[in-house]
């Protein structure tokens, strides 16, 4: 029997997260916080981490302590430590030194080294941004070489268009007066913390990929540049109880609620222009999927499909839908796509 595995990542602003298929078929994942703190080492500073069995690295007299542990530690000790991340805005993180420490480390305790030389994994990348967001180029080589490092081949796919492998949305065709479906053919978004992942694609080829900045983080500036409030209130309650059909009487839901509507309106009038830059012609209406953690407050479908209504698109809507798992959806596509390479790769074919 083969020992080679396949397996999907998502590198994310806010979460790291991984998916492979167990021996009974069904799909494992893992998620990590895309964090870390520092910790300035003493006499008995390690024996404190493994005595709590925090995860770590450590390097030279400093100790990173990385995941959920970051946010324990982090709210044990507000005054002495801070929250960082290794990526900023959907790239790595060009003002953060440890990033590749931290993110070594986090790659090596969930992938780890390949099985053999056949296996494969996949991750994702931002498409190129519309908004003179910073590229992913130097992002996706670091990764790629983490990866390569440890004995995998590497397959690399835009961020969105693993939301089209993993929900299968179809375009209803007619030919020669018989109607006939197109599957892996729609429009897919992952509304990530960083950045809005954009892809049109027909029978799951790419026709138009784009990101743009403003997204859960940039949600959470404005919203605390509106009301005032400390950015961990905003964080809070967008994470744990906003939702759009019952916004109550609060600064902070309306503020959330402006302004996921000016995200939502940015992003779509910018799509709306590449589909006419590149000339698609598309006349079935298209299945709209959305995933990611800034799609996860309840109602957050219905303010979407809301807003679209008021917008002059140049193509037809017929549905907006969430993914049937919106936190996970991007890694399984990852997945889906890792396991088509993986197969490829055994027939001796690129990958």
């Amino acid at each position: 029997m083969s020992s080679s595995k396949a397996m999907g990542t998502d590198v994310g602003t806010m979460f790291y997260q991984t998916a492979e298929k167990g021996a009974d078929g069904t799909v494992k994942t893992q998620i990590v916080r895309n964090a870390f703190v520092e910790m300035v080492g003493g006499d008995d500073t390690e024996d404190t981490l493994k005595r709590n069995s925090w995860n770590y690295v450590k390097d030279g007299d400093k100790f990173y302590v990385t995941g959920e542990d970051a946010i324990k530690v982090a709210r044990a000790f507000p005054n002495k430590v801070e929250m960082r991340r290794p990526l900023a805005d959907g790239v790595l993180n060009k003002g953060e030194d440890k990033k590749m420490l931290v993110l070594d480390y986090i790659v090596g305790s969930t992938v780890g080294q390949a099985p053999d030389d056949k296996s494969v994994v996949c991750f994702c990348v931002s498409s190129p941004s519309v908004d003179q967001s910073q590229d992913s180029q130097f992002h996706k080589m670091r990764l790629g070489a983490m990866f390569t490092n440890r004995g995998w081949k590497v397959k690399v796919i835009e961020e969105a268009l693993a939301v089209i492998l993993a929900e299968r949305p179809t375009v209803i065709e007619t030919v020669d007066g018989v109607e006939t479906e197109a599957p892996y053919s729609g429009i897919g978004i992952s509304f990530g913390a960083g950045r809005v992942n954009c892809v049109l694609a027909y029978k799951g080829v790419q026709v138009i990929g784009m990101s743009a900045a403003r997204s859960g983080d940039w949600i959470d500036k404005q919203v605390v540049d509106a009301t005032g409030l400390p950015l961990a209130s905003v964080t809070s309650f967008k994470e744990k109880s906003l939702d759009f059909n019952n916004l109550g009487e609060s600064d902070l839901a309306a503020a959330l609620d402006v302004y996921y509507g000016e995200m939502i309106r940015y992003v779509f009038s910018l799509f709306a222009k590449k589909f006419q830059e590149v000339k698609s012609e598309f006349d079935a209406p298209l299945d709209v999927v959305v995933a990611g953690g800034t799609s996860m407050p309840k109602g957050f479908v219905d303010k979407l499909k809301f807003v679209v209504q008021g917008l002059n698109l140049p193509f037809k809507v017929k549905e907006v839908r969430h993914a049937k798992d919106p936190r996970n959806c991007v890694v399984e596509g990852c997945l889906a796509q890792a396991i088509v390479s993986q197969k490829r790769l055994e027939k001796g074919a690129d990958i």
